[in-house]
């Protein structure tokens, strides 16, 4: 299974690791393609120039070490055009394990819910009467979740917000219910970004919503009805 990142990094914008190549040192493939796989053909491009002037130079002043560094040149301009090739590829195969991996870390991870409103109204996650206010909801009513993040460690943490209809909202009561009402995104998923080197998140689908009220001290339905 792929390394992923662990729950305490849970956020859009993560670095796509490369792909693990077992059995090629690290500083081989540096050589190869560098630290920067976006800029890696572009130096490749730059070599074969350098090669060209190489070949340029040998042939109107004759010298051997124009023509031990043009072959030299030449040899490694094409290993680095063999390589990228090969761990493009690599990485093609990859980034979709990677991908389904990091998806499950962020489907069990839940983020402290910061603020929540129920059609307008704002419901405290740690009060009781809220709580069931928000159960009674009609399932068209918009509810809307501001939830945390850090954006790196340390960081200052970042706030993210979704909106969904009630009855897309599942409540799951804890028995040891935490500090603040916590969110998780059972049907949410990690994607390539725009850029090609960073993911961006979708939290689409429903949500598990748990309040910061233990189950036992919840009221009887019954007697609500009654």
């Amino acid at each position: 299974m792929p390394v992923t990142y662990g729950p305490e990094h849970c956020r859009p914008d993560l670095p796509v690791p490369l792909a693990p190549l077992p059995g090629v040192p690290a500083t081989v493939r540096r050589a190869l393609a560098g630290p920067s796989p976006e800029r890696a053909p572009a130096v490749t491009v730059a070599w074969a120039l350098v090669t060209a002037a190489l070949a340029l130079a040998a042939t109107f002043a004759p010298h051997p070490a124009f023509s031990a560094a043009t072959w030299l040149a030449g040899a490694y301009v094409l290993a680095r055009v063999v390589a990228l090739r090969l761990l493009d590829r690599a990485q093609r195969r990859f980034e979709p394990a990677w991908l389904a991996a990091q998806t499950r870390v962020l489907r069990g991870h839940g983020f402290d819910v910061l603020r929540c409103t129920v059609a307008g109204r704002v419901c405290d996650l740690t009060r009781l009467g809220d709580v069931a206010a928000l159960a009674r909801a009609a399932p068209g009513a918009e509810v809307v979740l501001e939830f945390g993040y850090r954006p790196a460690a340390g960081a200052q943490v970042a706030v993210e917000r979704i909106r969904r209809r009630r009855e897309d909202l599942e409540v799951r009561y804890a028995r040891f219910a935490p500090d603040s009402g916590r969110v998780r995104f059972p049907e949410g998923g990690y994607v390539i970004g725009a850029g090609g080197r960073v993911t961006a998140w979708s939290l689409a689908g429903r949500v598990l919503l748990t309040p910061a009220v233990p189950a036992p001290l919840l009221p009887d339905p019954a007697a609500a009805r009654a």
